[in-house]
């Protein structure tokens, strides 16, 4: 075991100098608006280093090596920054306005404070909270807003309805925290008479009464019954009373329940043209289309063979073809013959060996997918995801000690500072190793007792999102049973410092817990909005019901992203009961 973590050690030390030792290479493309080329836009390496500029048709070349940081400004526009990574070679972007809240201006003397200043000062102000609209000050704001500081919160009871029952006279609570309830803000006399109240915790906008929370992470509480305040909350806060605030500790209370029923709070159902699957493969390339198309094997492989000297230069291409004989009757063997003579094209691609993982995990072909991921891993020593990979894919292979061992291993470069933290990567990795021990932690002899299983996704319908390409930007769409969605955008206009992560981390996944209050079927939906070198993206969605329950199921379905711009369902899923998606 000595022997192991040295050779870890060594091959993790080594793995930044192996990257920043390569020669640099070029990288090109070309930078829009959306509409027409940009002329001019400034493209710098690593903050003053190697620079260059677009020409009059939006196109550059840089020299950059894996691991440094090309930005790309322009005057009126977002600047961007992308890490490049061992298989960047074309970097095209559309930049997007700059768009920004201005700071409040006086021409006299005013308390009012801009958010920057109210940031700095929030560890040491206890009347100030943070709200998904920006930071208040309770000495300051608006109409009454009633507050207590951490100093003043004793977590007494078992949920909020206690601690607001017991430190705020003059609010009405109903219910209790086994049954639920709610909190009355505004009494009878007031305007619209009594409503309940909302709860904005740590950004996150809920309806039900968060009972879920644990009351030992509150840090500060305010409530707020200023009409003026609550509209800001969307079209239905007249009809409730006030804001219920919330910051905790950690600041992350509410991290995984982003898929949570957000979708309920705004008048938010889904309008417009939705492709299902077939739809979207219609609108593919030719290739995939005649393929679709073709009336019996025979024809498909006329098909295959009229395209594979065309696409000869194209992993996509053979990857797509795999996937469309392997899933075909009698289609098998052609699959086969297509990987074996073709494989060269996969190697030393990690993010085609990827695509090629996902669908033999689609398959249940675990043991291959397993020699892909220990291929990625020689391949991205360096990258945190590489240890995620394989410790799954050793588990779906049977070798629970081997990816116990792996999270061990990735613990131990992360104590020792061989691999960087990452709060979001941390907790989906967390997440996985707690899920492994509880469940099949016996096998190897672990004290399963010891295991506590975050109670955000314990029992939960819990969604894992993965993609091969770190550039791919897409917007995931959950819809509710009641027809109402939520979104999480996965872009650099709108998403770039959790985008700068992953790319500084090397990870590529995302999780999501569905709302257990809304049973029924839900649909996952997304719209592809591309990656800078113009290739499909493939995605990866395990689906587990139950999550951490020894009833735990677990459904992994493959999709290609290609076609941008539209809403595409991708899956939907039956919450809770089963893992059913059809």
């Amino acid at each position: 075991m000595k022997k192991i973590h040295a050779f870890m050690i060594l091959l993790a030390a080594l793995a930044t100098t192996v990257v920043s030792a390569q020669d640099t290479r070029t990288i090109s493309g070309t930078i829009s608006d959306g509409n027409q080329p940009l002329a001019d836009v400034a493209i710098t390496v690593n903050e003053g280093g190697t620079a260059a500029f677009t020409d009059a048709e939006g196109k550059y070349e840089i020299q950059a090596a894996p691991g440094d940081l090309i930005a790309y400004a322009y005057t009126g526009m977002k600047t961007y920054k992308v890490r490049v990574e061992d298989v960047t070679k074309f970097l095209n972007l559309i930049m997007v306005p700059d768009v920004q809240e201005l700071d409040e201006v006086t021409v006299t003397r005013s308390n009012r404070k801009s958010q920057k200043e109210l940031a700095a000062e929030y560890r040491s102000n206890p009347y100030l909270i943070q709200t998904a609209y920006g930071i208040i000050d309770a000495q300051t704001a608006p109409g009454t807003v009633r507050m207590l500081s951490e100093k003043d919160i004793t977590p007494i009871g078992l949920c909020i309805l206690d601690v607001v029952r017991n430190r705020f006279p003059g609010i009405r609570t109903t219910g209790d925290c086994l049954q639920g309830g709610s909190i009355i803000v505004r009494g009878p006399g007031s305007i619209g008479n009594a409503r309940v109240a909302i709860f904005d915790i740590d950004g996150q906008i809920f309806t039900d009464v968060p009972l879920w929370l644990d009351v030992n992470s509150i840090k500060r509480i305010a409530i707020i019954s200023s009409m003026a305040y609550s509209v800001r909350y969307g079209a239905s806060a007249g009809n409730v009373g006030g804001v219920v605030i919330i910051n905790t500790i950690s600041g992350q209370a509410a991290a995984t329940a982003r898929a949570q029923d957000l979708a309920r709070l705004r008048n938010n159902y889904v309008q417009g043209k939705v492709l299902d699957q077939e739809e979207v493969a219609q609108n593919g390339p030719a290739y995939l289309k005649e393929l679709k198309e073709a009336a019996s094997l025979s024809d498909a492989q006329k098909v295959y063979y009229s395209f594979e000297t065309p696409f000869s230069a194209s992993p996509h291409f053979f990857l797509d073809a795999y996937a469309h004989f392997s899933n075909r009757p009698g289609g098998e063997d052609l699959a086969g013959e297509i990987l074996e003579s073709h494989m060269g094209k996969f190697e030393n691609s990690a993010p085609m060996l990827k695509g090629l993982a996902y669908e033999y995990e689609a398959q249940g072909r675990h043991a291959d997918a397993l020699n892909l991921y220990k291929e990625i891993f020689v391949l991205r020593p360096h990258y945190s995801q590489s240890y995620l990979d394989l410790a799954r894919a050793y588990r779906a292979a049977g070798e629970t000690g081997k990816a116990a061992a792996m999270y061990a291993r990735y613990k131990y470069l992360l104590d020792e500072g061989f691999l960087t933290p990452s709060e979001e990567f941390g907790k989906i990795i967390q997440h996985e190793s707690d899920n492994l021990l509880a469940l099949e932690g016996r096998s190897i002899g672990a004290d399963t007792r010891r295991i506590k299983t975050d109670p955000y996704v314990e029992g939960s319908t819990r969604v894992v999102v993965e993609w091969n390409d770190s550039e791919a930007e897409f917007d995931l769409q959950f819809v509710n049973p009641e027809g109402q969605y939520t979104t999480w955008k996965h872009t650099y206009a709108d998403n770039e410092d959790l985008i700068l992560d992953e790319k500084d981390n090397g990870y590529s996944v995302a999780e999501f817990v569905i709302d257990e209050n809304l049973p029924g079927n839900w649909d996952i939906n997304a719209i592809y909005h591309g990656n800078k070198s113009l290739t499909p993206t493939y995605l990866k969605v395990t689906t587990y019901t139950a999550y951490g329950e020894r009833s735990q199921r677990e459904d992994v379905r493959t999709f290609r992203l290609q076609l941008k711009g539209v809403n595409q369902k991708l899956l939907t899923l039956t919450n809770p009961g089963n893992s059913t998606v059809r």
